[in-house]
């Protein structure tokens, strides 16, 4: 998984898929993989949700799942979050 986020920009669907496995070992996988990038002097970063309605931005979000509504408009159309590893 870290080889896959070192080359391209994923969300935790498509890890998901990638791998055949479901979405919660995903996102508890990049939890741990955060923690093992850091010895390499890496970090694991996430182009954060938007929110297709009114474009809210989720810039302060700690969950890596994505979020189900928007607190701006309360729409439930909303990208994923996609992770990469820099």
């Amino acid at each position: 998984m870290i080889e896959l986020l070192e080359k391209d920009k994923m969300t935790a669907k498509q890890l998901a898929d990638f791998f055949r496995v479901d979405m919660k070992y995903v996102l508890e996988d990049l939890k741990h993989i955060a923690q093992t990038v850091k010895i390499h002097h890496k970090k694991l970063k996430i182009d954060p949700s938007v929110c297709n309605v009114c474009g809210y931005v989720f810039k302060e979000r700690d969950k890596l799942s994505r979020p189900t509504k928007c607190p701006k408009c309360r729409s439930e159309d909303i990208t994923e979050p996609r992770f990469y590893i820099q």
